[in-house]
């Protein structure tokens, strides 16, 4: 009875993955307070997408869900990024990607991200976004306490407008190309499957 009781725990443990040392690593430990069903264990590690997928099976046979967290900034020209996606789906790890930064997913804690912008301009959004709400801070990818008083509090409604433009880009792809299996995210600026991730973790609040 001990055996399979152990067994119990060990698949009922929650990973995610990223490589963004500190928002998204401080995001999500904030947000594990919430209190998942499961036990999350959240790790970082210095990789790039398909890295970290080859980092994340190792964890696979102990965990009843194993996620990846990364931008998709430059990693599809370098070809790093389709190879990762295929093999997260051929080892079953799933994916929670942000195009082309993180900083997506917290523009939708606030609003849908429908601008399409560069690489850096989330940042000067974010601080529009901040004092549009009332809030007299700047934001940066170090404060903790940012994160957890300012877009912790609306993670719901991150997950509703972040899961809008996502099936938004996918109806209008699978108008043009219906037979078409692999979706070309890394063309989808200003989506995000963080939301995916949030769902999983059956929140108990």
């Amino acid at each position: 009875m001990a055996r399979r009781s152990d067994r119990f725990t060990a698949r009922n443990v929650f990973y995610i993955i990223t490589n963004g040392e500190q928002t998204e690593y401080n995001y999500f430990k904030l947000l594990k307070a919430k209190r998942s069903v499961y036990d999350v264990k959240i790790i970082f590690e210095n990789a790039d997408p398909l890295g970290l997928v080859q980092y994340a099976q190792r964890y696979i046979s102990e965990a009843n869900q194993v996620w990846c967290v990364f931008d998709i900034d430059y990693t599809y020209k370098d070809k790093r990024l389709i190879p990762a996606l295929k093999q997260a789906e051929e080892s079953g790890i799933k994916i929670a990607y942000s195009n082309v930064a993180f900083e997506v997913w917290l523009i939708s804690h606030f609003e849908k991200c429908k601008t399409t912008l560069q690489l850096g301009y989330y940042i000067g959004e974010l601080d529009k976004l901040l004092k549009k709400s009332g809030s007299n801070r700047t934001y940066s990818k170090t404060d903790e306490k940012l994160l957890k008083e300012c877009f912790i509090p609306n993670y719901k409604k991150a997950m509703e407008n972040s899961k809008i433009i996502y099936q938004n880009y996918v109806k209008e792809y699978n108008k043009k190309y219906p037979n078409q299996q692999r979706q070309p995210i890394w063309n989808w600026v200003s989506s995000t499957t963080v939301y995916k991730l949030v769902e999983s973790l059956k929140l108990k609040d």
